[in-house]
């Protein structure tokens, strides 16, 4: 059921003055001239090229209507996520249901587990409670993205970005879980691998699956679709799931500085990790003449380090679910 979220996801964050914005029910952000001249009720603070800044609690003096929502806004994906960048910091704001992951959870532990991995820093996060939604708050990843990069990167660049992005993935999917869930145990976000949706859910309101076993999983799998699934392993892998070229960043010389947007991250069945290669969301986006290559590539990758592709034997269970 399309409905917007209530206030709408674009208008979450405000920019009030030029140096103070609201940040969803609870939080102001400011800016001001000196770390020195932080307020007592500042309790999370950090400093930029743009200047030292801050977040406190809204108060009852607090200004809560009117304000700019569209200035600094950079990214709106329909109606349960956007991102706004004040500063050199960029923050972002997805709808939030109990039972969820946190991100900021996700990007601490690949700090703590494979730090050779490069995610963004994490400043702060939140759940605003009352509005439905999660904030969070990073320091920019140097670079582009791949998408943005890739008209300009040679095809040796390119393989070689497959390829250390594939490595990154097995380093990850070395952490494994009997279950298909989150760090945390909870449900996770991929509807690749649910049934549809009911009418009447709306469409901002993220749809979980799990946790759950490889046998129920499976069983699930069978019970939803006409088509047999994809064998499940007893053994799921850590892994990003979403690895599109929106979401890796690259420096001029076509290093990896960043992989960014983990919301969907958890452990998968070891089919997912190549399989998953070969949908919409890492086809590219710029003027070129083959959309599907980056995904091809990666999944080439992937296949060497292990991993078979099954999009086939996939697209046809997917194209079986009811």
């Amino acid at each position: 059921m399309f409905c917007e979220m209530t206030p709408p996801i674009g208008l979450s964050i405000r920019r009030v003055s030029p140096d103070r914005w609201t940040l969803g029910s609870t939080m102001i952000c400011e800016r001001i001239q000196t770390s020195s001249s932080k307020p007592a009720d500042a309790y999370i603070s950090w400093e930029d090229e743009c200047g030292p800044f801050y977040l406190r609690k809204r108060t009852p003096d607090d200004t809560t209507t009117g304000g700019n929502a569209d200035i600094d806004r950079v990214y709106l994906a329909g109606v349960s996520a956007a991102v706004w960048r004040i500063g050199q910091c960029f923050f972002k704001v997805h709808a939030w249901r109990n039972g969820m992951e946190l991100e900021c959870n996700t990007i601490r532990f690949v700090k703590e587990k494979a730090p050779e991995v490069p995610v963004p820093d994490v400043v702060h996060s939140w759940i605003d409670h009352d509005i439905n939604r999660n904030f969070l708050i990073t320091k920019s990843v140097s670079g582009q993205t791949l998408d943005q990069a890739w008209p300009r990167l040679s095809s040796s660049k390119r393989a070689q970005i497959a390829e250390d992005i594939a490595q990154y993935i097995a380093k990850l999917a070395l952490n494994t879980s009997p279950s298909f869930q989150t760090i945390n145990g909870c449900g996770v976000r991929e509807p690749w691998l649910q049934d549809r949706p009911p009418k009447e859910h709306p469409i901002w309101l993220p749809r979980l699956l799990g946790p759950m076993s490889a046998e129920d999983m499976y069983t699930n799998m069978m019970k939803i679709s006409k088509e047999a699934p994809p064998a499940v392993s007893s053994v799921f892998h850590f892994y990003h799931a979403d690895l599109g070229p929106k979401n890796i960043m690259v420096l001029e010389d076509g290093k990896v500085s960043g992989i960014i947007d983990w919301e969907s991250a958890a452990y998968y069945p070891h089919f997912w990790i190549a399989t998953k290669t070969s949908l919409g969301a890492f086809k590219l986006e710029c003027e070129t003449d083959n959309r599907q290559l980056w995904g091809q590539l990666l999944g080439q990758a992937l296949e060497r380090h292990g991993y078979k592709r099954l999009g086939i034997k996939f697209q046809k269970w997917f194209e079986g679910v009811a």
